[in-house]
């Protein structure tokens, strides 16, 4: 049944069926296209239309209706989760996923299968429904998922009875990072909630700790659009990677439970994990964890940090590249990050590709790169440096600190091309706490009159 209140914003959006936010996403050069969802073919029909050069294959799980199947210059039946369709690697410019995942038997496993067939630089193009919208909340409470259908956009025929995989934004950036994908949002369909519906929620978000204006734009956002791009030589066979050390302060049992002490690549017994509570400071944790550690490479990283599959094997080939150049430049590595900044002529540069807080940072320029400053989400620190973390600046800036402390002793301090993940529960604003550890920074380098960082300079 359609209710015209909401009916009404999203009508406009949809072609018999295709979703034109999703038809608008796919690059104007694409010209190899894998769409699938062949049960219409009605994206087929309309990315024909706009450029008929393209070549688009369609995917099914069951047989294609006639009309449908000849929109599209190639059609497969199979479950791409276990048969992969036969086209040359690395051959199609973008995928489209719309809705997809959401009925995947193991969303995980077709990630892994079609990346080999997506091109360096080639585009995946996927829709979600959005299980924190605020209609879910009020099914939960109603107790009627089913019949209340808290995804359902009210347009037909493209609505859902019953989503068999729930996403929301977390899971959306973690599932595509475990199988080699950086993704971005691209777009969002909001449906915003009624008055007053945040407020009666107030002291439920201020409880969970949760930044109000974060939660406000996740709760009202309907759907997500992704736009994932393979990531280059991203590690699939992990089994023989060496084991670290990982250390993380922590006072939030249950963020360190959903992300740091969830990431795949640290299932392994053979990784060491040491958890500080109860820290005065970064320093004091950290640093005791850098002195028990029995592992080559030790991980300091936030509780909030989830580390996708091949993560581990990644940060040890970036090591391996960066130890045979510092045996030739006689400058071994004090400390690796994934996240920095450097001072240069034009002014401040940012390195490194993570995803914070659902927004992918991908800057532009070669990696492995010397940084001046270090985000702290995620320090790497070899067994042999004899580098410390400085206890006076108390939770912050210690990443720029250990840069300069490098710096000092004739070592390296590099951005490294290792993604993963910060799903912080805070907004973007700093707290005041920064700028004492500011000043305590500006005290201890004086000879420093310009000190770059990351989240201020």
């Amino acid at each position: 049944m359609t209710t015209i209140e909401n009916s009404r914003p999203f009508a406009e959006e949809f072609y018999h069926e295709a979703d034109l936010r999703v038809v608008q996403l796919v690059p104007g050069d694409a010209r190899n296209i894998l769409d699938l969802d062949a049960r219409n073919g009605r994206i087929a029909e309309i990315l024909k239309h706009l450029v008929p050069s393209r070549k688009i294959f369609g995917v099914a799980r069951t047989k294609i209706p006639p009309e449908a199947a000849k929109r599209f210059d190639r059609n497969f039946i199979l479950d791409i989760e276990n048969a992969p369709p036969a086209i040359e690697p690395q051959s199609i410019d973008c995928i489209i996923a719309d809705d997809f995942f959401a009925h995947s038997p193991d969303p995980l496993a077709a990630l892994n299968a079609l990346r080999p067939l997506l091109r360096w630089g080639g585009h995946l193009i996927a829709s979600f429904s959005n299980a924190q919208h605020w209609r879910f909340f009020d099914s939960l409470l109603h107790g009627d998922l089913r019949g209340r259908s808290y995804n359902t956009h009210n347009i037909p025929p493209t609505s859902h009875a019953h989503t068999e995989n729930l996403f929301a934004v977390s899971d959306i950036v973690k599932l595509f990072l475990d199988a080699g994908y950086l993704p971005r949002i691209a777009d969002r369909r909001e449906i915003t909630a009624p008055n007053g519906w945040l407020s009666a929620l107030a002291p439920t978000i201020q409880r969970m700790r949760l930044a109000p204006a974060v939660f406000e734009q996740r709760t009202r956002t309907l759907d997500y659009f992704m736009d994932a791009r393979p990531i280059e030589n991203w590690p699939t066979q992990t089994e023989d990677t060496p084991p670290v050390s990982v250390g993380v302060c922590t006072n939030d049992p249950e963020t360190l439970r959903a992300n740091l002490l969830a990431s795949p690549c640290l299932q392994s017994d053979k990784h060491e994990i040491l958890t500080i509570e109860g820290a005065s400071s970064a320093a004091e944790g950290l640093n005791e964890a850098i002195a028990q550690a029995r592992n080559e490479i030790v991980v300091l990283a936030h509780q909030d940090v989830y580390l996708p599959a091949g993560w581990v094997a990644r940060v040890f080939e970036q090591y391996a590249r960066l130890s045979a150049t510092a045996k030739a430049t006689n400058a071994p590595i004090g400390v690796m990050g994934v996240y920095g900044v450097s001072a240069t002529p034009d002014g401040v540069r940012r390195l490194g590709r993570v995803v914070d807080r659902g927004v992918l940072l991908d800057e532009s320029g070669a990696l492995p790169a010397s940084a001046d400053s270090l985000d702290e989400l995620a320090l790497i620190i070899p067994k042999s440096s004899p580098l410390q973390l400085e206890p006076s600046l108390g939770w912050h800036l210690y990443g720029t600190d250990i840069c300069l402390a490098a710096k000092r002793a004739g070592l390296q301090s590099v951005v490294i091309d290792a993604p993963c993940y910060h799903n912080t529960k805070s907004g973007y604003s700093v707290p005041p706490e920064f700028e004492e550890s500011k000043a305590v920074l500006r005290e201890k380098w004086p000879e420093y009159a310009f000190i770059p960082t990351v989240c201020d300079s």
